[in-house]
């Protein structure tokens, strides 16, 4: 007879493999290690501190209607990204383990599951839409500065880089994202159910142990690690610049709307 489950394994059974992992699983050490590493990394830019300080102030139905047009933007843009990533590698076992975070962005075996169509839901389901800004501000330059960041890296290592970077502080957005969404005090709960949301919270923690596991397959020298951290910094650039710029949204739309 098995022992009983620790509440930790039973965390860990409990998360969804993108595809079957024999060797750097959660509790494995350098994953451990790697990802606490990349996450300190990534947090000593304070991505968040603009986007946080505006919703301090502007919380709103006109806040959370910038944020679903950009995140909808950006959700849309995300397995067109990752596929042209995967485009841009010339071996076929790196190609297989990079597509797996497109492959579920697309839903994974269920078109009914695609990211950019539950979105639409869920924000449907607490009364915001995605409507034109009277700004005419937008996150696509941001999206598009990513595009040609990714067609400027020459080096294998730097796309797996760029890869991490995206999803290193993946809960982090997905809670901000959340919170943005949110307002009114009604919203939480409605947003918490549906399907976009629980699979975003269940899920993230397993791309960043993918993307982790990614950097530990096919980074292991210290010039490929070299290259890899390049790209990885200007990944983190582009989270920075991201919520900036929601922010930046976030505070124009709500200005020129109390001028109307």
């Amino acid at each position: 007879m098995n022992p009983p489950l620790t509440p930790a394994r039973q965390a860990l059974a409990g998360r969804r493999y993108l595809i079957p992992e024999m060797e750097y699983g959660y509790e494995h050490p350098e994953v451990v290690s790697w990802t606490g590493h990349f996450m300190t990394e990534a947090h000593k830019r304070n991505v968040f501190t603009n986007i946080r300080a505006t919703l301090a102030s502007r919380r709103s139905l006109i806040a959370a209607e910038t944020m679903a047009r950009a995140w909808y933007d950006f959700t849309r843009f995300v397995p067109v990204f990752l596929t042209k990533a995967v485009a841009q590698t010339d071996d076929p076992e790196r190609q297989h383990h990079l597509i797996q975070i497109a492959y579920d962005e697309l839903g994974g075996r269920d078109k009914t599951r695609i990211h950019s169509k539950l979105f639409l839901d869920a924000i449907s389901e607490i009364g915001v839409r995605v409507v034109p800004g009277s700004t005419g501000s937008s996150i696509r330059e941001i999206l598009r500065v990513l595009d040609r960041t990714l067609a400027g890296t020459q080096s294998q290592y730097g796309i797996v880089g760029l890869l991490l970077s995206f999803e290193i502080i993946a809960e982090e957005n997905i809670e901000t994202l959340f919170q943005t969404l949110c307002h009114d005090d009604e919203c939480e709960k409605t947003l918490s159910a549906s399907l976009f949301f629980k699979i975003h919270r269940a899920d993230e923690s397993e791309h960043i142990r993918h993307s982790v596991a990614n950097f530990l397959r096919f980074c292991q020298t210290d010039a490929q690690r070299s290259e890899f951290m390049v790209s990885f910094d200007e990944g983190i650039d582009f989270w920075q610049r991201f919520w900036d710029q929601c922010a930046r949204m976030i505070n124009l739309e709500a200005d020129l709307r109390a001028c109307a």
